[in-house]
Formats: structure tokens, C-alpha cells, sequence
């Protein structure tokens, strides 16, 4: 029992136990009294719905918790792998912008390699062209 209600009903009874010293009829009073505390209080399966809803909810929160915390680990986890994705990538721009200079310069090369054969198959047709020529002249 609580402290107060205790301090109550020892109240109640005192007064009942004054009352009938001084013979008068504690019922009327006692009963107000017991009105009085019922007043004050709630009924009991207003109470107890009122416990089962709080507990629902707590229940209701602790799982929404533990539902907070597994996200809370798995963004973790998800920035940590975007964090190596970011910096996985970042290695292959660098590696992808050195093939392409090394691919401009290659390409470069071969239109000079390129330019060289075609003059050289040019001048070797000049060759050819003389070699013919003075045979054809006797």
C-alpha cells in the first residue's frame, strides 16, 4: 500500500474509533470518506488497460530501437564500402586518363610511321619507275 492511503485509513479509523467513543455513527462518515478515495482513484481495469498500452508501446519502441541500431550499422558498413568505391574509382579515372594519353600518343606515332611508309613506298615507286624506263628505251 502506499504511504498516504495507509496514513488514511489510519486517519479513517481513528475518527471512526472518536466517533463511536462519542457515540455517534461513524457509517455515514466512513462511507463518504470511501466515496471520496473511489473519486480519486481509477477502477482497476482502467488502471490495468492503461498499463498493458504503455507496455505495448515500450515493447513497441524497444523494437523500433534495436530496428535503429541495425540500420545504424548497416549505413555504416554502406558508407564505408561507398567510401572504397569512391577512392576504387578515383584510381581508375587516373588509370583511364593515362591510357588515353598513352593511346593519343601511340596514335600519333603511327600517323608519323604511317606518313614515313607511304613516302618511302613513294620513292621506292620512283625507283621502279626508273628501273623500267631504261629498259624499255633500247
Amino acid at each position: 500500500m502506499r504511504p498516504r492511503s495507509r496514513a488514511t485509513q489510519l486517519l479513517a479509523a481513528a475518527a471512526a474509533a472518536l466517533a463511536l467513543a462519542c457515540g455517534e455513527d461513524p457509517v455515514p462518515n466512513l462511507e463518504a470518506e470511501r466515496q471520496a478515495l473511489l473519486d480519486a482513484t481509477q477502477p482497476k481495469a482502467a488502471f490495468w488497460s492503461e498499463v498493458e498500452r504503455k507496455g505495448a508501446l515500450v515493447k513497441e519502441q524497444r523494437g523500433l530501437e534495436k530496428e535503429r541500431a541495425s540500420l545504424a550499422t548497416t549505413s555504416a558498413a554502406l558508407a564505408a564500402e561507398q567510401e572504397q568505391l569512391v577512392v576504387a574509382s578515383a584510381q581508375a579515372r587516373d588509370v583511364e586518363a593515362q591510357a588515353a594519353a598513352t593511346l593519343a600518343h601511340d596514335r600519333a606515332e603511327l600517323a608519323r610511321i604511317q606518313a614515313e611508309v607511304a613516302k618511302r613506298e613513294a620513292e621506292l615507286a620512283g625507283f621502279a619507275a626508273l628501273a623500267v624506263a631504261p629498259e624499255a628505251a633500247p
